[in-house]
C-alpha cells in the first residue's frame, strides 16, 4: 500500500509542525516553527535533484520565515478588532505559503478554488482558534503550551490542508 502524497504531506507537514512547536517552546526560539513547518511541503514534493531540492526548500523556509514575521508584526501594529481582521491577515498568510510552494513545486497547482480554499481555512482558523479558547478551552483546560502556540498549530494545520488540496497526483490530478 502506497500513501498518496496530499496525504504524506499532511502527516510530514503536521509532525514536523509539533516538533518545531515543541522545540520552539522548550527553547523560546519562535524561529523554529517557520523553519519546520517550511520544510514539510517540499520535502515529500520536490521531485529534483539533491542541490536543486535543497535550494528550493531553503527558499521555501525563507519566505515562511518572512510570512510568519510579517504576518505577527502586522497583527501587533494594528488593533481593529480580534476576528475579521486577524482572520484576513491569517488567510493572505496561507495564500502566500500556498503561493510560494506552487511557484516552486511542479505538482502544486494553485487556481482559483484552491486558493480561495486556502484563503478559507487559514482565515478561519485564527477567529475559530479566538471563539474555541474564549469560549470552551478556557474553561476546560489551559495548558500554556496551547495558550502560546495553539492558534499557530491551527493555522499550520489548516494551511497545509489548504495546499494539499493543490497537490496534483497521478490518478486524481489538482481541484478544479
Amino acid at each position: 500500500m502506497t500513501i498518496s502524497k496530499p496525504y504524506l504531506t499532511f502527516l510530514i507537514s503536521f509532525t514536523l509542525s509539533i516538533i518545531g512547536l515543541i522545540i520552539s517552546y522548550l527553547t523560546n526560539w519562535i524561529i523554529l516553527i517557520p523553519i519546520f513547518f517550511g520544510l514539510g511541503i517540499p520535502l515529500v514534493n520536490i521531485d529534483q535533484p539533491l542541490k536543486q531540492k535543497i535550494g528550493q526548500t531553503i527558499v521555501i523556509i525563507i519566505v515562511s520565515i518572512a510570512i510568519f514575521i510579517m504576518s505577527i508584526l502586522t497583527a501587533l501594529s494594528f488593533d481593529f478588532d480580534k476576528y475579521i481582521f486577524p482572520g484576513l491577515l491569517a488567510g493572505l498568510a496561507g495564500v502566500a505559503i500556498l503561493g510560494i510552494n506552487g511557484l516552486l513545486i511542479k505538482t502544486i497547482k494553485s487556481n482559483f478554488k484552491t486558493i480561495a480554499l486556502t484563503f478559507f481555512l487559514s482565515g478561519f482558523s485564527v477567529p475559530f482558534w479566538i471563539l474555541m479558547t474564549e469560549n470552551i478551552l478556557s474553561k476546560q483546560f489551559s495548558i500554556e503550551i496551547e495558550r502560546q502556540f495553539g492558534v499557530m498549530f491551527f493555522w499550520m494545520t489548516l494551511t497545509t490542508i489548504g495546499v494539499c488540496l493543490s497537490i496534483k497526483t497521478e490518478r486524481t490530478g489538482v481541484i478544479n
